[in-house]
């Protein structure tokens, strides 16, 4: 895909995707269909790689807990999030979650060889765990295929067969027009293989090829899914917190 005029706007286009931001609807940004309101964080913090922040307040928290929210530094709910919860109880306001996560993009020069031996399966058929599609010619795992739309889209499955089991998957969570984010399983008895980096990169390579640009999140506490992003070699692009 052609390169966003400055990192600010592929900071937009990712906030986007994650629902962040609002937009309007269909638009290139548009969330897609069926996403809930409640899945957008009461305040989230982000803290890119180049050392950009962003602070997002939605309206319809209570107006004492916005203002708290307001006056926090925002590093504060990256550094000390318990401080944070302790706002939202005190405002009465139960957080029902917290995401502390990691971001990142990745290489334009991501090696073919690195999505080896990985079979992508149709469209919107879900197989992770079950025993593998018989077909005799799959398509390749890297389609020049042209962009689909922003919404609705339909996943497709880069999978690692082992034993005649699909047992590490990726896919897109969500898709815009312009982005998509990547989602990994493994099977607990095949980890450990490299198998989930393998099915990332072709995922990656795939969704490159439809335009668009790749990003894989995960938990900062993920220790599995941090491994995989210094397999891959990812580039950092952003710390975050989410309270919903």
């Amino acid at each position: 895909m052609n390169e966003p005029a400055s990192p600010d706007a592929l900071l937009d286009i990712y906030l986007a995707l994650s629902h962040i931001l609002s937009v309007p609807a269909g638009s290139p940004l548009a969330p897609l269909p069926g996403e809930t309101p409640e899945e957008t964080p009461r305040y989230y913090v982000a803290r890119t790689a180049w050392g950009a922040w962003r602070v997002h307040i939605q309206p319809g928290a209570p107006a004492a807990l916005r203002d708290d929210l307001a006056a926090s530094p925002p590093e504060r709910a990256l550094d000390d999030p318990d401080a944070i919860l302790r706002l939202f109880a005190w405002r009465g306001a139960a957080c029902q979650s917290v995401w502390l996560g990691h971001t990142a993009r990745f290489p334009s020069d991501l090696d073919p060889a690195l999505a080896s031996g990985v079979i992508p399966l149709p469209a919107g058929l879900d197989i992770y765990g079950e025993a593998a599609p018989q077909h005799d010619s799959p398509a390749p795992a890297t389609p020049n295929a042209p962009s689909r739309p922003a919404a609705p889209f339909t996943p497709r499955q880069f999978a690692i067969i082992a034993d005649g089991l699909v047992v590490s998957t990726c896919e897109s969570s969500r898709e815009s027009g312009l982005a998509a984010e990547a989602w990994v399983r493994t099977l607990p008895a095949y980890r450990g293989r490299g198998y989930a980096a393998r099915v990332t990169a072709a995922w990656a390579r795939d969704v490159r090829q439809r335009g668009k640009e790749p990003f894989y999140s995960y938990h900062r506490d993920n220790l599995a899914s941090a491994a995989v992003a210094r397999a891959l070699r990812l580039i950092p692009f952003l710390d975050d917190a989410g309270f919903l």
